[in-house]
Order: structure tokens, then C-alpha cells, then sequence
């Protein structure tokens, strides 16, 4: 039995229906306030959602469904004990302490409860990403967010993270609340420093990719021709990177430049080599070397776990294949509704900006699975977008 289902009781039990209820109002208060008018529905797909992740958690009560990830342990310790070791990193010893502790004792120390509030807030990050999307590029098809949700129901790894204490569901809702406060008309808004916060006590990196979608949005908003926009990006680009440069170096201790990113990759490479899914060893002196580099880490973090840079036998990592499976079906959803993303150019380019600076830190083939996460996320707005270009072909099935 996992460490976490040890201390289990009866009346564990006894509270988990009143949890239910109150996530299941709570999301739908929020979900007809922040989506478009479609109360039913709503009300349909969040009964069933929470009914379905209910019967997954406790078929894994009694059979080992999720798998036990290598940190899970030092989670549960820190939930059980309230005790952060000393050298765990900053999102370990102050985000999640004082995010998740808390959550665990209003959850009153039952694990079915606390994992209905990972359900909660990557619930509640998906609907404050799908209330972005919708702001952003003023959609007014209702089927949007019905493919969004729908989409989102069976991703591998919102379901695998969902029932376990780790922090996944937490970066899932800095990343909604970053943005829907994107989406806000006054830019700088309570939403978008709150996800700035959350990202900043939670996993730092996140900072870095929030103020480069920052800068993009700005320009983007600005009421000039695309050509010219581009000209700016192409002019601002040196400035824009010294920023980087700077919160790097203040936040990760890691200056943005070949020699520290392969000094940085080739340690953490040593650190985790036993596990037998680390990228090969680089040597990058020059920014050549990193150019050549790019597109073996651009793809093998868009497509963990299948082979670009390292191979594995990905299909005995049961979840860790499901999870590129999916991403393969939500890219051929995407692709075969590419005509109706024409305009969706700046969305394209928060998710190759994630992509590309999430890969050139990635040293581990299986982290790459778990830390793309938000560029699923991302895809997932895409293809439901996709899916909408084709329903007028599709009205004969979607008859509700």
C-alpha cells in the first residue's frame, strides 16, 4: 500500500461526500461566472468529472492504478510531519509548505480530501486558461470550452497528478491565474501578480517564462501592423534577453549563456544518471553550438517520452506513455484544424516559448513528460479551437 493510503481511516470516508459537494459548487460557481453562458452543460461535465476522478481514486485505494513517483515519499512526509528538510529547494521548503500544508489540514489530514483539492485547482486552472483563450481571442463558441474541458477530462497527467501530494496542481492554477489576469483589460491586475507569486514560490523557473509572455502580450496589444510588431521583437530582442539574463541569475543562479546552460545540464545530468533517462552530455561554447542544438531539445521535450535525443523502451513507462499518446492525439486534432488557427499566432508563440526554454533546462527524459505539462495545457485550447472548425461536419453526433 502507498505511504500515503497507510493512515486511512473509516471516517475518512464519512467526510469525502461532503467535500465533494462543496469542490463540485465551488467549481461551478467559478466556471459560470468566468465561461461562456452554459449552465447545463457545465453542471453535466463537472458532476461527471468529479464522479469519474472519485471512482479512479479509490479503485487506486484498493489496486496500485497511479504510479509512485521517486518524490512522492518526501512529499507525504512533509504533509504528515509538517517538516520541510533543509535541502530541498526554495518551491519545496516555502511553496509548498505553505500552500499545501494548510490545504491538508482543511482537507482534516485525509488524503481523499486533500487529493478533491487537486482536483479543485487544476480544475480551476483549466477554466481560468479556457476563460483566457476566450477573452484574448473573443471566442463565442460555446463548443470551445465544452472541447476544452472535455479534452482536458482524460490528459494523463492532470488524472496521475491529481491523487498524488505533489505540486503539480498548484502550478496548474498559477499558470490559470497568470492567464486569465493576461486576458484582463487593466494588464496589471490582481490575477496575474498573484500567478506571478504562486510561480515564484513554487517553481522560479515559471518567472522567467511569465515575464517573457508578459513582454509578448504587451507588444501584442499595441495597435500596429504585424509587420511592424515583428520589426519591435527583432529591435527589443537584446533588451528582452539582458532582462532574462538578470532574473536568471537573481532567481536560478544560472546566467542565460552556453557555457553555464551546459555547465548547468551536464551536473544535474550526474545527479540523476543513475536513473538511465538522462539527455546525452553537452559542450556548448558557443552560441552556434546552442543554435545546432535547438531543435533535438525543442522536439525531445515536446514529444517525451518517444525517442528524439535518448531512447528508452517508453512503452514499459505505462503513464509516462499515455501521456505522449494523448499529446499525439491532441497534436492531430490541432493539425487537421490548422486553417482555423490563422490568427491564433501569439498563442502559438507563448507555447514555442515554453517549449524552447523549458528544453534548453531539461536534462531528464521523463521529467520532460511531468514539466510539460503547461504546454499541453496550451495545445489542448488549440486543438478544442480546431475541433469547432469541424463542427458543423459533426452536428449530426453532437446533438445536445
Amino acid at each position: 500500500m502507498k505511504a500515503y493510503y497507510e493512515l486511512v481511516e473509516f471516517w475518512d470516508l464519512l467526510t469525502l461526500p461532503v467535500y465533494f459537494g462543496l469542490i463540485y459548487l465551488l467549481l461551478y460557481g467559478i466556471g459560470k461566472k468566468l465561461l461562456l453562458p452554459d449552465g447545463r452543460y457545465l453542471k453535466i461535465h463537472l458532476l461527471a468529472l468529479l464522479l469519474f476522478y472519485l471512482i479512479i481514486g479509490l479503485v487506486d485505494f484498493k489496486i496500485k492504478l497511479i504510479p509512485f513517483f521517486p518524490d512522492t515519499g518526501l512529499f507525504t512526509r512533509i504533509l504528515e510531519t509538517g517538516v520541510t528538510p533543509d535541502n530541498q529547494s526554495l518551491g519545496v521548503r516555502i511553496g509548498y509548505k505553505f500552500l499545501a500544508i494548510p490545504i491538508y489540514w482543511l482537507s482534516l489530514t485525509s488524503i481523499f480530501n486533500y487529493f478533491l483539492f487537486n482536483v479543485l485547482f487544476f480544475q480551476l486552472g483549466l477554466i481560468l486558461i479556457a476563460s483566457a483563450y476566450i477573452r484574448i481571442f473573443k471566442v463565442t463558441e460555446v463548443w470551445f470550452q465544452r472541447f476544452f474541458l472535455s479534452l482536458s477530462v482524460f490528459m494523463p497527467s492532470i488524472i496521475i497528478y491529481s491523487f498524488t501530494p505533489l505540486r503539480e496542481s498548484y502550478f496548474a492554477l498559477a499558470l490559470g491565474l497568470f492567464f486569465y489576469g493576461l486576458s484582463r483589460p487593466r494588464l496589471f491586475n490582481f490575477f496575474l501578480i498573484l500567478g506571478f507569486v504562486l510561480a515564484a514560490i513554487l517553481r522560479v523557473q515559471l518567472v522567467l517564462y511569465f515575464s517573457a509572455v508578459l513582454g509578448l502580450k504587451l507588444l501584442y496589444d499595441l495597435p500596429w501592423k504585424q509587420t511592424t510588431k515583428w520589426l519591435t521583437v527583432l529591435v527589443l530582442f537584446p533588451v528582452g534577453f539582458l532582462v532574462l539574463n538578470v532574473i536568471s541569475k537573481n532567481l536560478l543562479n544560472i546566467e542565460i549563456s552556453p557555457a553555464s546552460l551546459s555547465i548547468f545540464r551536464n551536473i544535474q545530468r550526474i545527479n540523476y544518471f543513475e536513473t538511465g533517462v538522462t539527455y546525452p552530455e553537452v559542450d556548448w561554447n558557443s552560441w552556434l553550438d546552442l543554435i545546432l542544438a535547438f531543435p533535438g531539445l525543442f522536439f525531445q521535450f515536446l514529444l517525451a517520452p518517444f525517442p528524439v535525443l535518448v531512447f528508452i523502451p517508453f512503452w514499459t513507462k505505462i503513464a509516462y506513455f499515455a501521456d505522449g499518446l494523448y499529446l499525439l492525439l491532441i497534436l492531430f486534432f490541432l493539425v487537421i484544424g490548422l486553417k482555423s488557427l490563422s490568427t491564433r499566432g501569439i498563442w502559438i508563440l507563448f507555447i514555442v516559448v515554453y517549449v524552447a526554454m523549458s528544453g534548453f533546462f531539461e536534462f531528464h527524459l521523463l521529467g520532460a513528460v511531468r514539466h510539460r505539462l503547461p504546454a499541453t495545457l496550451f495545445l489542448i485550447a488549440l486543438a478544442a479551437e480546431s475541433l469547432v472548425f469541424y463542427l458543423p461536419r459533426l452536428r449530426w453526433f453532437f446533438r445536445y
